[in-house]
């Protein structure tokens, strides 16, 4: 099931010319203890003239499935020692993984001792973090109080659900508020009472916080002076913290980052801000989503050790196309896997044949008639894969000669529906692959669906991607576990890259996928072109962010500040240059939300 997502923002940019990837720059990974992985790997190196050299035969059983712990200590390590010492770290752009490769990488062990400590880190520091947020709750009652306080410290347990903490907070500011205009305005304890609640407000909801209250009261626009003053410090505060605060979500995710986190949360977001941190992460833990494809993890061989319990960007994907191309270190990764031996070898055949002479057929696009509003549904959703199906179609009707057939009713194609099939994009019959086609040598499609790819090697299987091969494509992708719908790239920009017979398949691939270190593959010949002889869609026909002004997307932002209710009569803007002084309280970290995903149904 794929539920959805918050995606990407973006800028404008130029798109730099890079050449298309050659035999010299791939390299072959298969298994020492398979013959078959060996023979394969060499057929595929003869066939398209990758040096012999460029062969990597991996220690190891061979197996659908790696331990993490194998992959982490033993097969990442063997993988770049090898690029070192072969001097092929800056040659090599692309990995072609073969017969007997594991398929797909476990989870992380969560009884493994990083992961104990974590886990047991963040219960103690969510404990801090409610027992502050008592503690501040209780001082709010002090204020307009002429004794002692109108508000008892609230008995909150550490697993208490952070919606009632958050109603808790927001009613006892509300309340001191209240309180405060009931006091004379020349009252020699108000502005001590102000101070009070404006810095246990603050400790609450942090510099975030603070600059959401003042904005929802009107202040801003009318601050001059000293309260213009600060409120430029406190936007600069915020946007450093914030910097910082994506620069070590970046880090992989252990006690050491959580640590250094969760001072700049608590400054960001305040303690609610830190419990709703906390509140992620331990979800995270407890999900465990560190699974992923061989494939997509060997994409960040290159890359320093990353955030593991989320997927990462995929910085080929064209939105990055303004990064130096020294911080794009993602090497490509397609898969030579099917059914049978004789099925995977004649992946490189069919590539090799139909190059030459270019693919012909018709174009089948399976939509559901799901409708989609840019203005209001979010990117990732059902509705937008669905509008991208449609949009390819109405794109290929207007600038090709392909004869395209739209079916946009929710029923699938059905037997017989697809003749002289050359390419097919559709949705969604879970782990029931339709026998609706009559596939031409070369054919490419995928469908889009949950775990299709879950097993390559069972003849006669029903996962849309194992039985497309053994039907007759060369070329499909798919998941090898839940993906989340933002993760497969959009049919209207996949195709027309591949289309125009400018990009392999492999780089139309990874210019169109939004992650790595997750569930997808690639697979077919990663050098295939099948429209290289007769390109079917001139480049001035691509969607326009395919072709010239290019969205980058920001690095994903912390978890936004829990929206509290607007509190009437909110603090004054300081009349002093200082931020809002906050308690002292143990720091505690804060990475990124967990994007809200979008299961496949």
């Amino acid at each position: 099931m794929l539920k959805h997502l918050v995606f990407l923002v973006a800028v404008s940019v130029a798109v730099p010319a890079v050449a298309s990837l050659t035999p010299q720059e791939v390299a072959i990974l298969g298994m020492a203890e398979s013959p078959e992985s060996r023979q394969l790997a060499e057929y595929y190196a003869k066939v398209r003239g990758v040096p012999p050299g460029h062969i990597l035969l991996l220690d190891g059983k061979p197996g659908r499935d790696m331990p993490r712990a194998e992959w982490e200590t033993k097969a990442r390590p063997a993988i770049r020692r090898w690029l070192r010492d072969e001097g092929l770290e800056q040659t090599i752009r692309c990995f072609v993984t073969v017969w007997d490769v594991p398929l797909r990488i476990g989870r992380r062990d969560p009884k493994a001792p990083e992961v104990v400590e974590r886990t047991e880190h963040l219960v103690q520091m969510r404990r801090v973090a409610v027992g502050t947020l008592a503690e501040l709750v209780a001082r709010v009652g002090l204020v307009g109080a002429t004794g002692q306080p109108s508000l008892e410290r609230p008995d909150w347990e550490p697993t208490a659900p952070r919606d009632e903490i958050t109603v808790g907070v927001e009613a006892a500011f509300r309340g001191g508020q209240q309180r405060l205009g009931t006091m004379a305005a020349e009252s020699p304890n108000r502005k001590q009472h102000a101070a009070l609640l404006e810095q246990t407000f603050g400790a609450a909801v942090g510099v975030n916080g603070l600059l959401r209250s003042i904005a929802r009261g009107g202040q801003a626009e009318h601050a001059e002076g000293p309260a213009a003053r600060q409120l430029d410090l406190m936007r600069g505060q915020l946007a450093g913290l914030t910097e910082g605060m994506q620069s070590l979500s970046r880090l992989p995710d252990n006690l050491a980052r959580d640590r250094q986190l969760i001072g700049m949360v608590q400054k960001t977001g305040g303690l609610l801000g830190v419990l709703e941190w906390i509140d992620n992460e331990q979800e995270l833990l407890r999900k465990n989503e560190t699974s992923a494809s061989f494939d997509s993890e060997l994409a960040m061989v290159k890359s320093p050790d990353y955030v593991l319990f989320r997927w990462q960007p995929n910085l080929l994907h064209y939105r990055f196309d303004s990064l130096p191309a020294s911080l794009r270190d993602v090497v490509m990764v397609s898969r030579l896997e099917a059914p049978t031996l004789e099925i995977a070898q004649r992946l490189i055949d069919d590539a090799v044949r139909i190059e030459k002479q270019g693919l012909e057929g018709k174009v089948y696009l399976d939509a559901r008639g799901i409708s989609y509003d840019p203005a209001k549904d979010q990117p990732g959703s059902y509705g937008q894969y669905d509008a991208s199906i449609r949009d390819l179609a109405a794109r290929l009707k207007a600038h090709t000669q392909l004869e395209v057939v739209l079916d946009n009713q929710p029923a699938l194609f059905q037997p017989g529906d697809c003749s002289d099939a050359a390419v097919y994009c559709g949705w969604y019959s879970l782990a029931k692959y339709v026998d609706a086609f009559d596939w031409n040598p070369g054919a490419v499609g995928y469908h889009i669906a949950s775990a299709e790819a879950r097993t390559l090697r069972k003849p006669g299987a029903t996962v849309w991607c194992s039985a497309m091969l053994e039907d007759g494509v060369a070329a499909t992708l798919g998941p090898v576990a839940e993906p989340y719908l933002a993760a497969f790239p959009l049919p209207d920009d996949f195709f027309p890259l591949l289309l125009t017979g400018k990009y392999t398949l492999v780089e139309t691939y990874y210019r169109t996928n939004p992650f790595n270190a997750w569930a997808m593959i690639l697979i077919g010949d990663p050098l295939y072109r099948p429209f290289a002889r007769n390109p079917a869609l001139s480049e001035d026909a691509l969607p326009e962010r395919l072709r010239g002004a290019h969205s980058q997307p920001a690095v994903p932002a912390p978890p936004a500040v829990p929206e509290m209710p607007a509190v009437p009569e909110q603090p004054a803007i300081p009349d002093r240059p200082e931020t809002p002084a906050v308690p002292d309280v143990p720091a505690i970290p804060e990475a990124p939300a967990v994007p809200q995903k979008s299961e496949i149904p």
